[in-house]
């Protein structure tokens, strides 16, 4: 059945506003200052046009409401489709990404199961306060920033005003029902396993962890691991030598699927191995870390033996530490650290063992001997993940960049702020959201979650 054509008088109102808005704008050109004419165009639009859009909204729901309040299905109760009487009128306030908008709505009573209902709510899905456009709005500022940045952020884009605190709780309910439809969804598990199955390249794994302020429930403050992971695929590229490594043009991902919470190690290894199987992940063609027990011992439970790869900022720190102890920090040290890097490059644990064994053979200070000793420690634990010159060779990635950006430039830089204290279910939910932006999965989650 087409829809009744909406109030003539009501059509012609729009269009009397319009126009009105047209001429006030000729107004605002005619008397911009020399040079200013752009600029001052552009600020009536996005205060005036904006307004226009809300108010254009609000009248052309409303319409739409009240045709589908004369529909039989408007009359019956949502509880037991018996013929309910109308009542009354009542208003309500939703908020769009247009703003706030009032729409007015039938009240009636069921005198069958005797409740009182909008029955037009559910037909027309008004039981919300937040459209699903302003939930991803608030969602999205929250996931890159602080509360507060969000509603400055809404308020100075979209001319959205909401407390901080109300933008808080609208980011955690929306975080929570991703989190839900991701692990229920089919069509969205379909979606994002297709999309990464499609995706040309290697399979690779990495994971890493970063420490926030939580507060438990008796209010002391405690710091927690947010643990994360990410599955990626990455078409290798050109072979290098290790004098290259730092100049080689690596390139990105063309997929990338992360996720994190807070939890415990065994715990946030059954998600590992959800998240593998929700991709369509057998096994990986290598794995990269810090150097963590943790890490290693996941990666081996989840993908069983693997190309693992240490990653190579993390062995320099190590190696820099020790330097230190040894030459202090000017060019002595310098150049034994530069030289020592295209050793380990070149020719990975061999190189480092025969070069630091030849320092513990000489005279050393006690602490210069401490300091050598347990870097050799280090790197004999991780001797298999320092295939350097073999992994430049075949155009793969040799730092964990990828799992650093996104413990420190999103998880940390979101959820580590001066001040920032959390309670983990919530921390856990904006970790959620924190993936979801990190990964190609936002815009899926939208399209396919609704």
């Amino acid at each position: 059945m087409q829809p009744a054509s909406p109030r003539p008088h009501s059509r012609e109102l729009l269009m009397a506003k319009f126009e009105a808005l047209l001429d006030e704008c000729d107004l605002v050109a005619h008397n911009a200052a020399y040079g200013e004419a752009l600029n001052d165009v552009e600020a009536f639009f996005l205060i005036q046009g904006r307004k226009f859009l809300q108010e254009t909204f609000q009248e052309k729901f409303q319409e739409h409401i009240k045709r589908t309040e004369t529909t039989a299905a408007a009359k019956e109760c949502p509880h037991c489709k018996k013929k309910t009487r109308s009542k009354d009128e009542k208003s309500k306030t939703v908020v769009c990404v247009h703003g706030d908008i009032t729409l007015e709505r039938c009240y009636r009573y069921c005198r069958h199961c005797e409740q009182y209902s909008f029955p037009v709510e559910v037909l027309l899905g008004l039981a919300t306060r937040y459209t699903n456009g302003l939930r991803r709005l608030a969602a999205r500022c929250c996931g890159l920033g602080s509360y507060r940045l969000a509603a400055d952020n809404l308020d100075e884009l979209c001319g959205i005003q909401l407390s901080h605190t109300k933008i808080g709780e609208i980011a955690d309910e929306t975080s929570g029902k991703i989190a839900e439809q991701m692990e229920n969804n089919a069509a969205l598990r379909g979606a994002i396993r297709e999309g990464f199955q499609k995706a040309e390249g290697e399979t690779e794994f990495s994971a890493d962890g970063t420490c926030i302020r939580t507060r438990n429930d008796v209010g002391e403050v405690e710091y927690k691991e947010v643990r994360v992971g990410a599955f990626a695929k990455r078409v290798p590229s050109e072979s290098a030598l290790p004098e290259e490594w730092a100049t080689r043009d690596l390139l990105k991902p063309t997929v990338v699927s992360a996720f994190a919470a807070i939890e415990s190690a065994k715990d946030f290894q059954s998600r590992c191995q959800r998240e593998r199987r929700r991709i369509g992940v057998g096994g990986v063609t290598s794995t990269l870390g810090d150097g963590a027990l943790w890490i290693w011992s996941l990666v081996f439970m989840v993908f069983g033996k693997t190309c693992e790869c240490l990653d190579i900022y993390h062995a320099m720190e190590h190696i820099s530490e020790c330097g230190k102890e040894l030459y202090g920090t000017g060019q002595v040290f310098k150049d034994w650290l530069e030289r020592l890097r295209l050793m380990l490059l070149s020719e990975g644990f061999a190189g480092m063992e025969r070069e630091l064994s030849v320092l513990l053979s000489g005279k050393l200070k006690k602490d210069q001997r401490k300091s050598v000793e347990s870097l050799l420690e280090y790197l004999r634990k991780n001797r298999e993940r320092l295939h350097y010159a073999e992994r430049l060779a075949l155009g793969r990635a040799i730092g964990s960049g990828l799992i650093e950006g996104a413990c420190k430039n999103l998880i940390g830089k979101r959820m580590k702020q001066t001040g920032a204290c959390w309670h983990v279910p919530r921390a856990t939910r904006i970790a959620t959201l924190c993936a979801a932006l990190y990964s190609n999965q936002w815009k899926l989650c939208w399209k396919k979650y609704h």
